[in-house]
């Protein structure tokens, strides 16, 4: 996105020289327009590139979040914008972050607003993120609107981590399950094996099980493991195509257990972006098109654009809403009566604060449902492999 330099002549009619961060003249225009200026002249300015690691480099939250919280506190105390930043870059704890910090600073030295300066690195700084912020310096209410910024990207960052601690146990003890059933076919039944075979006997199901997996493993194990790699490597690019993304998330959402989850969260996610957008000051279509953006399911991401577009042939958003089947009644109830009562913001917070508590109990009953399937699925592996190993030796004794 490239630098415009432009003049123009301000409501006190003076004439104004500054750089803005946008798509093209057309865009420059209309944010001069919101501003109450007439454009006398708009050039292109020669990007500068940048040191460190790039423009599309990805930064962790939790330095996000520092860097939001820090510029609310210096910007409250009456500091100015750029020795705010000059600050916060000295306390920076990686390089890449101290360049973007620098490359912001010195963009709005050049006398480019803050939200344009930060659309630079949309890696780093989403668009929920850069249109807030621009709002925010529009309304005067840059302080309000970095605090919203802070607290959703909390709220939101510690869903996720709640999600990801459900998911971890399972994934860790199946995983574990998996590699001692591998190993224990490969390494400890063919010490048996020769066993087994001088008994003479029709040997159990267990130990038929196991030694047909060992057999297969011994004479066609690299087949089986190119075969499984390739299926990953396959399933994977097909998963990033737009059909089978939207494939993917659609499976997720009708999982038995995981769906209902996937769904709240998606929801919460929806409902705290939406009351963000909307507090600060955000147009109704333009905050769901953030919101759609912002959203990780596809599916979501597609009603939530099909919302979008009943509204803007003259809607309302709570009967729009209605028709999807991804979004619940509560939701609908919430919005429906924020809108005829015209406190949609407060409902909004309602409903949003709800999710999200709904979503924590919903991760800590999870977690509770998890522990013992996986616990009964444990015991019967340990179970089946020792029957594997027993059974015939059993016979064998019973025949001596």
């Amino acid at each position: 996105m490239p630098n415009f330099r432009y003049k123009a002549i301000n409501p006190e009619g003076k004439v104004v020289e500054s750089v803005i961060l946008a798509a093209d003249q057309k865009v420059v225009i209309q944010q001069l327009q919101k501003l109450k200026m007439t454009p006398v002249s708009i050039t292109v300015e020669k990007e500068r590139q940048l040191t460190g690691k790039g423009k599309s480099s990805k930064v962790d939250i939790k330095a996000i979040l520092l860097f939001t919280k820090q510029l609310r506190t210096l910007i409250r105390a009456g500091i100015p914008i750029v020795t705010c930043l000059n600050v916060i870059k000295e306390q920076a704890q990686t390089e890449t972050f101290e360049n973007m910090i620098t490359a912001v600073a010195r963009d709005i030295e050049e006398g480019s607003k803050l939200s344009d300066a930060l659309a630079q690195f949309p890696k780093a700084f989403p668009p929920i993120y850069v249109n807030s912020i621009r709002v925010g310096e529009i309304s005067g209410t840059i302080e309000e609107t970095l605090e919203q910024l802070a607290a959703f990207m909390e709220e939101d960052d510690k869903v996720k981590k709640q999600v990801k601690k459900a998911l971890r146990y399972p994934i860790i003890v199946i995983s574990g399950l998996l590699v001692a059933f591998v190993v224990f076919t490969t390494f400890v039944i063919p010490n048996f094996i020769p066993i087994f075979e001088m008994s003479g006997k029709a040997l159990p199901l267990p130990t038929r099980v196991l030694m047909g997996f060992y057999y297969l493993i011994t004479n066609y194990g690299l087949f089986i493991l190119i075969a499984i790699i390739g299926a990953i490597i396959a399933l994977v690019s097909w998963a990033r195509t737009p059909k089978g993304r939207f494939s993917v998330d659609s499976w997720k959402l009708k999982l038995p257990i995981m769906g209902q989850l996937v769904q709240k969260v998606n929801i919460s996610r929806f409902a705290k972006l939406f009351h963000t957008m909307n507090r600060t000051g955000i147009p109704i279509t333009k905050s769901f098109e953030i919101t759609r953006d912002a959203l990780d399911n596809v599916v979501y991401q597609q009603e939530v654009e099909k919302v979008r577009q009943k509204i803007m042939k003259g809607g309302d958003i709570a009967s729009s809403l209605k028709q999807s089947p991804y979004f619940s009644k509560l939701l609908v109830i919430m919005i429906s009566i924020g809108e005829k009562s015209g406190s949609l913001d407060e409902m909004l917070g309602n409903v949003s604060t709800y999710y999200y508590q709904d979503v924590n109990e919903t991760v800590d009953n999870l977690t509770g449902m998890i522990e013992p399937i996986v616990t009964v699925l444990l015991g019967i592996m340990m179970i089946f492999l020792a029957l594997a190993i027993f059974l015939p030796m059993w016979d064998m004794m019973s025949a001596f």
